[in-house]
């Protein structure tokens, strides 16, 4: 089985290029929001100071972070009337796999959420 093939774990099937892409590019819990938040909103176009509002984030601190990303090319940026607006990257291959991590942090979420409200009262 190659490295890059999906392998079967102790709690089901782990994707490997996921795993690669998380470890490379959300490698802090910062960068693991923004991309999550660039991935829920593929079509988002948005300043530094707008994004870090939006996810409840210091604007200085944000605007580092996106420009991490910027270099990772899982973001881009461009310049709209002396603004740099921040995107999601066009490279098929990242942008797949941006989405991809967010659908799993989504479906995580609701697997989580409907556990507990499945757990018995004590």
């Amino acid at each position: 089985m190659s490295r890059r093939q999906n392998r079967r774990g102790p709690t089901g099937e782990i994707d490997v290029d996921l795993l690669v892409f998380i470890e490379r590019y959300a490698s802090d819990l910062l960068k693991w929001d923004l991309i999550s938040f660039f991935a829920q909103n593929p079509d988002l176009y948005d300043t530094a100071d707008n994004v870090a509002r939006r996810v409840g984030r210091n604007p200085r601190v944000v605007r580092s972070e996106l420009g991490d990303l910027v270099i990772l090319g899982i973001l881009e940026r461009d310049e709209l009337n002396g603004d740099h607006i921040y995107h999601l990257t066009h490279r098929a291959d990242l942008r797949r796999l941006a989405l991809k991590f967010a659908q799993h942090l989504d479906t995580s979420r609701q697997t989580a959420d409907s556990a507990l409200l499945s757990a018995p009262s004590a």
